[in-house]
C-alpha cells in the first residue's frame, strides 16, 4: 500500500501536518550540505537536474528548490494565437461545463455550486474544463494561457487532501473540499475565462505575482475585485504552488485541444488552438 494513502483517512490532521511541513520546507540548509542533499532529493522526486536553474548550492531551502523558476531563455513563447498550458504536469481530464451546471472530472460528478468558489460560472456554460495535475517532480510555477487581465479572485478555505490521481477516490471529491482560488479573467480579445487553483497536502500555499496576499494565511472566504485589473502577456508568470497541486483551466468552447487526457503538459507551450489542425484532439473525441 502507498504510505501516502494514510493521509487520506478521516481524522488525520492534514492542515496541522501541512503547517509543520511548511516550517520544515523553509528551514535554511547549510551550504556545504546542499549539493549532496538536493541531489538526493531530486533523485527521490524524479526532478531533472537539467531543469534546475543555476547550481544546487544556490537554493537555501527545500521550498526555494521546489518553487524554482525556469532556466534563463528556456521555453520562448511560440508565435501564433494558440492558448498555452498554464502549468507543467499531466492533463488528467477534459470535460464540458454542462447546461445544468454540473460535470464529471476524472469520474467524479461535481455541481457548479460545490466545485466553484462563489457557486456560479457566469457566461461559462459550454466551456471546456481542462484539469492539470502537478506531481512533486514538476515545475511548480503557473503561467498565463494568453494575453489577459484578472478581473476577480474568489478564495475558498478547505482541507488539504492529496490530489494525486492514483490516491484520489471517487468519495474524496478533492476539487470541492480542498482550499481553492478561482480567478475570473478576460483575454485581450474580450473573451471571458476562468482558472481554478486547488491546494494539496503539505504546505498548501499559493502565490500570485499581481497580489502578494492572495493565497496566503489566514485562509478565509473572500471575494476580491481588481480595478484596474492587472494585465499580463501570454506566458507571463502568474505565481506558484508551495507544493504539488492541480490547475483547472475553463477555456472557451471554440478552442481545440492539442493534447488528450493522460498527456504531459508544459507551461508556456501550446495546449489549445483556434484552428483545427491535423492530429488535434477534439473535446468530444477525448471524452
Amino acid at each position: 500500500m502507498d504510505a501516502r494513502y494514510l493521509f487520506t483517512l478521516p481524522g488525520i490532521p492534514r492542515l496541522g501536518l501541512s503547517r509543520l511541513m511548511g516550517k520544515v520546507a523553509r528551514m535554511p540548509i547549510p551550504k556545504r550540505m546542499r549539493a549532496r542533499l538536493w541531489t538526493s532529493v531530486a533523485k527521490r522526486l524524479g526532478i531533472d537536474e537539467a531543469s534546475v536553474p543555476g547550481e544546487l548550492t544556490e537554493y537555501p531551502t527545500f521550498l526555494s528548490l521546489f518553487t524554482r523558476g525556469l532556466p534563463a531563455d528556456s521555453r520562448p513563447i511560440p508565435a501564433g494565437d494558440a492558448w498555452l498550458s498554464p502549468a507543467d504536469g499531466k492533463l488528467v481530464t477534459l470535460d464540458r461545463v454542462c447546461a445544468e451546471g454540473s460535470w464529471v472530472i476524472k469520474g467524479t460528478p461535481y455541481s457548479t455550486r460545490e466545485l466553484i468558489p462563489g457557486g456560479h460560472l457566469d457566461g461559462l456554460l459550454g466551456y471546456q474544463a481542462l484539469q492539470i495535475y502537478l506531481s512533486p517532480r514538476d515545475y511548480h510555477r503557473y503561467h498565463t494561457p494568453c494575453a489577459m487581465e484578472v478581473l476577480e479572485a474568489i478564495v475558498e478555505p478547505g482541507d488539504l487532501q492529496p490530489v494525486d490521481p492514483s490516491l484520489v477516490r471517487r468519495s474524496m471529491r478533492v476539487l470541492a473540499t480542498n482550499r481553492r482560488i478561482l480567478l475570473h479573467c478576460r483575454s485581450s480579445d474580450g473573451t471571458p475565462f476562468s482558472m481554478l487553483f486547488v491546494g494539496a497536502l503539505n504546505v498548501g500555499g499559493m502565490r500570485f505575482g499581481f497580489d502578494d496576499t492572495l493565497g496566503q494565511a489566514p485562509w478565509v472566504r473572500t471575494h476580491r475585485h481588481f480595478d484596474p485589473p492587472p494585465k499580463l502577456d501570454a506566458g507571463d508568470e502568474l505565481g506558484y504552488f508551495e507544493f504539488g497541486s492541480t490547475v483547472v483551466l475553463f477555456a472557451p468552447p471554440q478552442l481545440r485541444p492539442l493534447a488528450a487526457a493522460g498527456d504531459a503538459t508544459l507551461a508556456r507551450t501550446p495546449l489549445l488552438s483556434n484552428i483545427r489542425v491535423p492530429g488535434a484532439v477534439s473535446l468530444d473525441e477525448s471524452l
